[in-house]
């Protein structure tokens, strides 16, 4: 890897906000958080932001970031070039750090080596860093139980709510289609699909067991009109809702 350019620098001010066209920087960024909340934008990719997060940002992207109201972001930061960029394609633009103080010795290391005007050290560990970044295991499903657990409960429990996929991910901080993907690694399903199995069992539990007007369940369940709700009721147990209940 033959490294061009490098410097360190950090963000950590009131009503920060950060926003780079595509193509505007001339080489790469390794972004971390530090401390404080907040949201950034690649592209489509929306992530929430919270202590641990790293990116690795090309700018192939337009790149959108700002942090919550009350609260300072603090971001480091790593801005380089190569001569050879072509090498790091396949680096994933995000990665969550659980064991975050390694991450944060690497970098800085090369925050004093940069302080010394020491670019031979600088460079060491800045490709300490991205190796640590190649090479860290992605984080399985399985580290999501609990609050997949949580979000299913809130499925069964609030059928009739509107759930936003995108903003259910946020709050993984994930990508939609990863949130998506680790759902159904846990649960066998899609999102979605479990909270249309909860609206189901809801329906069939009030049609047996309440006097509520099909129109009242229909809106219990979430749809907003009785026809959408009998036709998706029907789709799944073969028969209308009037006839199962009775």
């Amino acid at each position: 890897m033959d490294i061009l350019s490098m410097h360190y620098g950090k963000h950590c001010v009131p009503e920060w906000k950060w926003h780079v066209p595509v193509g505007c920087h001339p080489g790469f960024t390794l972004w971390s958080i530090w401390g404080g909340e907040g949201q950034i934008m690649l592209g489509k990719n929306c992530y929430k932001l919270s202590v641990g997060d790293v990116f690795f940002i090309n700018y192939k992207k337009e790149v959108d970031a700002f942090q919550n109201e009350h609260t300072s972001l603090d971001v480091r930061y790593i801005d380089f070039t190569l001569r050879n960029p072509d090498i790091l394609d396949d680096l994933p633009e995000h990665h969550h750090f659980d064991q975050y103080h390694f991450v944060l010795e690497l970098f800085n290391r090369f925050r004093l080596a940069g302080e010394r005007n020491n670019l031979t050290q600088m460079e060491i560990w800045l490709k300490a860093l991205i190796t640590e970044y190649q090479h860290i295991t992605p984080t399985s499903a399985g580290a999501y139980t609990i609050k997949i657990d949580e979000l299913c409960r809130m499925f069964q429990q609030h059928p009739q709510q509107q759930f936003d996929m995108s903003e259910l991910a946020q709050n993984f901080s994930l990508t939609t289609d990863h949130f998506i993907r680790i759902f159904k690694q846990e649960r066998g399903v899609t999102p979605y699909a479990y909270l249309q199995r909860c609206r189901l069992e809801t329906a069939k539990t009030l049609l047996r067991m309440s006097t509520l007007s099909i129109t009242d369940i229909a809106s219990s369940c979430g749809f907003s009109d009785i026809y959408n709700f009998s036709r998706f009721f029907q789709s799944k147990t073969g028969v209308s809702p009037s006839r199962f209940r009775h």
